[in-house]
C-alpha cells in the first residue's frame, strides 16, 4: 500500500481537471488492490453511499499525468473512473509503454504534462 499511497499523494498535488472533485473522491474512498505485475498500479473504490459529483459521465480514462524521473524512463500515471464516473484506480507505469517493473529508486523529477481523457493540455 505504501507505493499506492505515495503516488496518490503525488497525484493530489497536481493541477488535475476537476481537482476538487477528485480530492473529495479520494477522501471518501480507499485503495482496494495493488497490481502485482511490477508496476505500481492500484484499484480504488468510492463507496456507493457517497453522494459526490462524478469526475466524468462513465467509466474509462479520466486523465494522464506524466513526470520525468531520476531513471532512464518517465513515470506515467493513467487515472480511471468506474461506471458512475467515480475514481476507480490508477495505472502507474515505468515509461510510456510500461517498459518494465517500476524501479524502487524511481522518483518523479519534473511534471511533463497533464492530459485530460480525450484531449491534450500541456502544463
Amino acid at each position: 500500500m505504501h507505493h499506492a499511497k505515495r503516488w496518490l499523494d503525488l497525484i493530489l498535488q497536481q493541477d488535475l481537471p476537476e481537482r476538487e472533485i477528485f480530492a473529495a473522491h479520494v477522501a471518501a474512498g480507499a485503495i482496494t488492490s495493488l497490481c502485482t505485475c511490477g508496476c505500481h498500479g492500484f484499484g480504488f473504490e468510492v463507496p456507493v453511499a457517497a453522494e459526490l459529483k462524478p469526475l466524468q459521465r462513465s467509466s474509462g480514462l479520466f486523465c494522464e499525468v506524466a513526470f520525468s524521473s531520476n531513471e532512464e524512463e518517465e513515470i506515467d500515471i493513467l487515472i480511471f473512473t468506474d461506471e458512475r464516473g467515480y475514481f476507480a484506480g490508477a495505472d502507474v507505469s515505468y515509461g510510456m509503454a510500461n517498459v518494465g517493473p517500476m524501479p524502487d529508486s524511481a522518483e518523479p523529477v519534473k511534471l511533463l504534462g497533464v492530459w485530460p481523457g480525450g484531449s491534450a493540455t500541456e502544463v
